[in-house]
């Protein structure tokens, strides 16, 4: 019995990180990585969120600035977008309520490409 419970371990981070990393390689994608284990707090994440995303300088660190620059991003033209945070749980137990917010941001704007027929993906990974 104990022949059927070799089953080898399987790194489901490294194949999500796979499988961006081609999603990424196909032309007009934009992929963005944002690195959870730095974001704690709503000040975190929009820290975190305009390194990732290069923000302009003009960036207001609000959610109003960040609702609006990622509907914009001018900056970074795209026919793809893909936003790949990392270790999400962190925030989310940190402050439910602010990361919450960030969810309906991503939400909204995700409406919002997708109007303008332009790919908008958006993939949490928890722990």
């Amino acid at each position: 019995m104990n022949e059927f419970l070799n089953v080898l371990p399987i790194d489901i981070k490294q194949n999500i990180r796979e499988a961006v990393e081609q999603i990424a390689a196909e032309p007009g994608t934009k992929v963005f990585y944002f690195d959870g284990k730095k974001i704690n707090s709503k000040e975190t994440f929009l820290k975190q969120a305009a390194e990732a995303m290069d923000f302009p300088t003009y960036f207001g660190a609000n959610w109003d600035a960040f609702d609006e620059c990622i509907t914009d991003l001018t900056w970074c033209p795209a026919e793809r977008y893909v936003i790949l945070y990392d270790h999400a749980d962190i925030f989310a137990q940190a402050d439910p309520t602010q990361y919450q917010i960030a969810l309906d941001i991503f939400n909204s704007a995700k409406e919002y490409w997708e109007a303008n027929n332009i790919s908008f993906k958006f993939l949490v990974i928890n722990k």
